[in-house]
């Protein structure tokens, strides 16, 4: 059996007045992202959404521990959201088994 890890992810927007954050849209973004550094297949990480805080523009993804450095790789390297300016900052990353 694989182990997990958690990942506490924020969204800063240079302008966040013309943004729609969901938790579709904000997971979206992330997958959007894996898909184009590591094609179709390279980019089918299982990430799951366990929660999310729309006034903080925060969530909690969980992710196979095989996965991870793709998907921080993927979740640095966003610099649009919904054609804003942005970066999703990884506030904290745990470990569970």
């Amino acid at each position: 059996m694989t182990g997990y890890c958690y990942l506490d992810v924020e969204l800063k927007l240079r302008d966040e007045e013309k943004a729609v954050v969901t938790p579709a849209y904000f997971l979206g973004s992330i997958e959007d992202s894996l898909q184009s550094l590591f094609g179709e297949i390279g980019g089918q990480t299982d990430l799951e959404l366990v929660k999310f805080d729309n006034t903080q523009k925060r969530a909690i993804l969980r992710v196979q521990k095989e996965f991870l450095p793709r998907t921080r790789a993927a979740i640095t390297l966003i610099g649009h959201f919904q054609d804003i300016p942005c970066h999703f900052m990884l506030r904290n990353i745990s470990e569970k088994n």
